[in-house]
């Protein structure tokens, strides 16, 4: 009779172990309850209470404000908002997009001609939505600045700018009059995944080159030119030269993480030299994906490592992740969220247990048995991490603070 008992004790055992990996203890469960603070009790923009994150800043100058994916409505509202207060009650004057240096810079000059369905042609398809086109009539009101840091194209808006400067400048226009369609037809050659380096290595070069020459002759005859126009031309004509040089690179070696690095470096690179350019005594806040503004990342070196060599006292990075719902994928799919994950500790858990639609917590520099799980790997799901696919972070790593939301819905146009 004992021995029929064995296999039912063993596999009470392991539910025993397995439930108490993906729980928190009763300690745990008190700290959360207190250090977890409301932002939001029913639907955002109605309510919302942001004092308890505000005093987390206070001293900051560079706020770092993430998203999971990039087509969640709830985070384009959220991030409004809290853009809204950070404004309005901490002085924050400018904002940064992962979206193209060069395509964001007629948004920002060129906003009293523009309408905010105009502005958004800057930022990539995902975020051409209702909610950024909300945030950039606010921009306008409120005369905040804005500039895009990726390195990557985001749309077509710059090659007009360039043929005008080039014009302004009188600049040879043989060189600079197709030199922006010629880079869209290769960078979606150079993107494409049966792409071979052979076949194109002769015009990407011949391209690289033709920038230099366009870089080098303006600045030889407009050295003494320090207007913002002609600066960040200047800036994204380097950011194509090293898109190209980076991505016939890896149509050579097929190194992922040479690529990503690449990406990575050149977006700190350009928030770098945003702020000392333009924004040297602003308060900054830069929007992207959580994997770009995490200060940390296991297996990869990110934009938000970089940027903390320079500014870590002076910045504050908030991951943000949500329990349910779906969202809008880069390529126009809707995609559902995983279900809580029961292997181990799962952020959604987590979420599940906090009352209200969103919640911040900061998180603090020092582990105890009280928040030892922000100091021990959490299951996330349904958010690139690395390039090994992995579903695992330490969040007190990553993150100075979190928001995490109940339930998101895809963003739309």
């Amino acid at each position: 009779m004992k021995k029929n008992l064995i296999p039912y004790i063993v596999l009470l055992l392991l539910f025993i172990n397995e439930s108490q990996g993906q729980t928190l203890t009763t300690t745990e469960l008190s700290f959360l309850k207190k250090h977890a603070k409301k932002i939001s009790l029913e639907e955002l923009n109605l309510s919302t209470d942001w004092n308890s994150l505000l005093t987390k800043i206070k001293n900051k100058r560079i706020v770092l404000l993430g998203e999971f994916n990039h087509g969640s409505k709830e985070i384009f509202q959220l991030h409004n908002d809290l853009i809204r207060s950070l404004h309005e009650k901490e002085g924050f004057n400018v904002i940064l997009f992962e979206s193209g240096i060069g395509e964001l810079i007629l948004a920002d000059m060129d906003r009293n001609n523009m309408t905010p369905e105009q502005m958004v042609n800057g930022f990539f398809g995902n975020w051409r939505t209702k909610e950024f086109k909300y945030l950039m009539s606010f921009v306008k009101s409120e005369n905040i600045s804005i500039a895009g840091f990726d390195v990557q194209r985001t749309g077509g808006s710059f090659k007009y700018l360039l043929k005008e400067l080039c014009s302004d400048k009188e600049v040879d226009t043989i060189i600079s009059n197709n030199i922006e369609d010629r880079y869209g037809s290769i960078q979606r050659e150079l993107s494409n995944r049966s792409a071979v380096y052979d076949s194109v290595r002769s015009k990407t070069n011949r391209l690289t080159q033709d920038y230099q020459n366009l870089y080098d002759l303006l600045i030889k005859n407009y050295s003494m030119d320090n207007s913002k126009k002609l600066l960040i031309s200047l800036k994204t004509i380097a950011n194509r030269i090293t898109y190209l040089q980076y991505m016939l690179q890896f149509l050579q070696d097929k190194d992922w993480n040479k690529r990503w690095l690449a990406r990575d470096s050149a977006m700190a690179g350009n928030i770098e030299w945003l702020i000392e350019n333009f924004y040297k005594n602003k308060k900054i806040i830069v929007i992207g994906h959580n994997y770009h503004i995490s200060k940390f990342n296991e297996e990869e070196e990110v934009m938000g490592e970089f940027l903390k060599m320079k500014y870590e006292s002076e910045m504050y990075s908030l991951g943000v992740f949500a329990s349910k719902g779906s969202y809008l994928g880069n390529y126009g799919t809707e995609k559902k969220l995983v279900p809580t994950d029961s292997s181990n500790l799962d952020i959604k858990y987590v979420i599940n247990i906090l009352e209200g639609k969103v919640n911040f917590i900061n998180i603090p520099k020092k582990s105890n048995k009280k928040n030892k799980w922000l100091f021990n790997e959490i299951i996330v799901n349904d958010s690139f991490i690395d390039l090994r696919g992995s579903n695992k972070m330490i969040l007190s790593k990553h993150f100075d603070g979190l928001l995490l939301i109940d339930k998101v819905s895809p963003a739309y146009k």
